[in-house]
């Protein structure tokens, strides 16, 4: 899905030589827009293009593991599936809330910036509220709201990299509330973001709960890889303020 945020393509651009042009050479055709786009307008026009065989190509064609691996990891790090408000952040299709949905979780919040893949989305009647926002906007939900986060496809180059957007979606979990992300192997050892979830732990703000095994990530088109990782907050933390 297209969860943007403002300090993405900042690091981006400093990112790009080493990350995206290796990425690049190993996507299937129609991913190949979302990480190469460098402003905010030309991310969000290759996913309006995408949105309408968004779903056929990425599960249909390229066998997309994710969303089901990480519903599958949320379920295991959630007490009561049918009582957690969950934020799947950068919902796209609906894809992660259709399992979701099959798991018994029937609280969840999709936010996407992208319109076009949100209308699909409401039409699998998979989720509470459907909201059109940018995830590193603090003011988009209130403190302590959620009891999880699970995010596919979106800590990924031009969406979500950095610790400041991770310190909001901690912001916004109540105490003991778990984050669960898939993030690609290729782009994990190439961001910004294995420094930036240490720091957190480190700070003891979250906790590593969980990390899968490396999994294809699109396993009828090539041999990318992926783990899921899921994080609990610390049940003292506040996680106000920013890092």
């Amino acid at each position: 899905g297209c969860g943007f945020s403002r300090q993405a393509f900042a690091s981006m651009r400093l990112a790009r030589p080493r990350t995206t042009r290796r990425l690049l050479s190993q996507l299937p055709a129609p991913w190949e827009a979302t990480y190469a786009a460098s402003t905010r307008a030309e991310l969000l026009a290759a996913y309006e293009a995408w949105a309408p065989t968004y779903d056929a190509d990425s599960v249909g064609s390229f066998g997309y593991a994710a969303p089901g691996a990480a519903a599958l990891a949320l379920e295991r790090h959630v007490a009561d599936a049918s009582a957690a408000v969950v934020l799947d952040a950068g919902a796209g299709t609906g894809q992660v809330g259709e399992h979701l949905s099959r798991l018994g979780f029937s609280h969840v919040l999709g936010v996407d910036l992208s319109a076009p893949m949100l209308r699909i989305a409401a039409t699998k009647g998979c989720y509470r509220e459907l909201l059109r926002g940018d995830l590193a906007d603090r003011t988009l939900l209130p403190p302590g709201s959620l009891d999880a986060v699970v995010c596919v496809g979106t800590l990924t180059p031009n969406h979500v990299e950095d610790g400041a957007t991770l310190h909001t979606w901690l912001e916004w979990l109540r105490p003991g509330g778990v984050i669960c992300a898939s993030i690609r192997d290729d782009f994990w050892e190439g961001s910004p973001l294995p420094n930036a979830c240490q720091r957190l732990q480190e700070e003891g703000l979250w906790t590593l709960v969980e990390e899968t095994e490396s999994a294809r990530y699109t396993p009828l088109v090539n041999d990318v890889a992926f783990r899921v990782r899921t994080w609990r907050k610390a049940v003292d933390c506040l996680a106000s303020g920013s890092t």
